[in-house]
């Protein structure tokens, strides 16, 4: 039989506890990072389309201006839609957004910025220091996701209304088309 100590136990308990946490915030940590690879994937997507209704929208207003007269309002929705996608699609894949969270991120010894501020002598020794103490070593892993919670947040929230732009802009596009071909233009 195995004779283990209260104080050894504790220990073994708070060693056990720790490597959980680790564990859960490197997964949340690149769960984090794997979405924004996805948001910045998705707002390259809608890039591509938009820019390639565009041109097409703007080919086929220059085309048919003078055969059907009408017709320049569902190519201008569709350019329009095109156009207010395209600069949220842009805000979204931007490198840096910026908003209020940022200076408290920025505050963070293990925020990637800290290394442009700082010399390496000096980050070397900042972040020596924050890895010896496990309260300051946590504080800046929870700062650094909470940084990237928010900037997920905020792409996202840009992408829902590149997406919601589009998918109206194609439709009041159609539907004006159809209109002004079946009942105006006879």
């Amino acid at each position: 039989m195995i004779n283990i100590s209260g104080k050894e136990l504790k220990k073994e308990k708070k060693s056990i506890e720790r490597i959980r946490t680790d564990a859960i915030l490197r997964e949340t940590s690149t769960n984090y990072i794997r979405l924004i690879g996805d948001a910045d994937r998705k707002a390259r997507i809608m890039l591509v389309v938009n820019s390639i209704f565009l041109t097409i929208s703007v080919t086929f207003l220059a085309k048919t201006i003078h055969e059907i007269p009408n017709v320049w309002i569902s190519a201008s929705v569709l350019v329009i839609s095109n156009v207010i996608t395209l600069f949220f699609s842009i805000q979204s894949v931007k490198p840096e957004i910026r908003n209020s969270l940022n200076d408290q991120s920025e505050n963070n010894i293990i925020h990637y910025k800290k290394c442009k501020e700082l010399s390496l002598e000096e980050y070397s020794s900042e972040l020596r220091d924050t890895m010896k103490d496990n309260t300051k070593k946590m504080d800046a892993i929870i700062k650094d996701l909470y940084h990237y919670g928010n900037l997920l947040a905020l792409k996202y929230k840009l992408l829902k209304i590149a997406y919601t732009l589009f998918s109206w802009g194609i439709l009041l596009s159609v539907i004006s088309y159809l209109f002004i071909i079946l009942f105006i233009n006879k």
